[in-house]
């Protein structure tokens, strides 16, 4: 048990014994005022009747500890809510200024505002945007666009109303990153989805252009399988053959089956045993591509033979 904690257990046992609560004002008000100890001096008007607030408030502001200035804004009768949070604001602390801001009533929420736009920390000024009533909306979101973080970003224009989505999306367009791109496009509503999905297969990355054919409504199918064929990944040709619909199972197996990987070999064959069969025992592909191969250049040289023929006879 800590020496304030000690105190406060004293300070009741005083009052159970019947000394009054003026007594004890005069035994022990001075001596704490005189420590500018917040927590303490909480802890005696908590239990105290009669203790002079003003003065007790003035120690713990004087203290600037945050928590016990919050606390005595917060449940103490007469205290000065101007002058409690003119401690936290000066703090520059973000998490103490938005619980201050949300939590006591009379609080100026435009300084405590400005104080986490300074800050600079994206987290509080996404929360202190998303849960603040009067917050500057516009404000907070420029902090969030400026710190080019694709994070936050994203939880802005998702979560907080009023939020400039465009710019927060340009933010994220820009960075050519395919997760966020992806998530942007999955979650805001009235996200770009042509642009994001551009920048998805353009990134040719075949774990991305998986989840945006799987999870995207109205998404190019064919041209993010296009980037997952030509990336020869086996393990995200075997996830695209089997969870997207209208995938091209059969050119997914090939790259399989060409890749020698024995494991995804099998997930495949498990899970498309005729297709594997097919690909397996009627590997033909070179043969087939030879002969379509002979069969166009004989079909050319016949052309051209002809023409040559005709530009005689004129």
């Amino acid at each position: 048990m800590s020496e304030v904690e000690q105190i406060e257990e004293n300070l009741k046992k005083l009052k159970k014994l019947g000394v009054s609560e003026t007594e004890i004002i005069e035994r022990c008000e001075s001596k704490i005022l005189s420590l500018k100890n917040g927590e303490l001096s909480y802890v005696f008007i908590k239990n105290i009747k009669g203790a002079d607030v003003k003065a007790h408030g003035k120690a713990i502001i004087e203290s600037k500890n945050l928590e016990w200035n919050y606390n005595f804004a917060k449940y103490v009768k007469g205290a000065d809510i101007k002058a409690h949070g003119k401690a936290v604001i000066e703090s520059k602390e973000p998490e103490w200024n938005y619980n201050f801001a949300k939590d006591i009533k009379g609080a100026d929420v435009k300084a405590h505002g400005k104080a986490i736009i300074e800050s600079k920390n994206l987290e509080w000024n996404y929360n202190f945007a998303k849960d603040i009533k009067g917050a500057d909306v516009k404000a907070h979101g420029k902090a969030i666009i400026e710190s080019k973080n694709l994070e936050w970003n994203y939880n802005f224009a998702k979560d907080v109303k009023g939020a400039d989505k465009k710019a927060h999306e340009k933010v994220v367009l820009e960075s050519k990153e395919p997760k966020w791109n992806l998530m942007f496009a999955s979650d805001v509503k009235g996200a770009d989805v042509k642009a994001h999905e551009k920048v998805v297969i353009e990134s040719k990355n075949a774990i991305w252009n998986y989840y945006f054919a799987l999870y995207i409504k109205r998404a190019n199918i064919k041209a993010h399988e296009k980037v997952v064929l030509e990336s020869k990944e086996p393990e995200w040709n075997y996830y695209f053959a089997r969870d997207v619909k209208g995938a091209d199972v059969m050119a997914h197996g090939r790259v399989i089956i060409e890749s020698k990987d024995s494991r995804v070999n099998d997930w495949f064959k498990e899970d498309f045993e005729d297709e594997y069969k097919i690909l397996k025992e009627n590997n033909h592909i070179d043969e087939v591509y030879n002969f379509i191969d002979d069969a166009l250049d004989e079909m050319i040289k016949e052309n051209n033979e002809e023409n040559k023929s005709m530009q005689k006879r004129f």
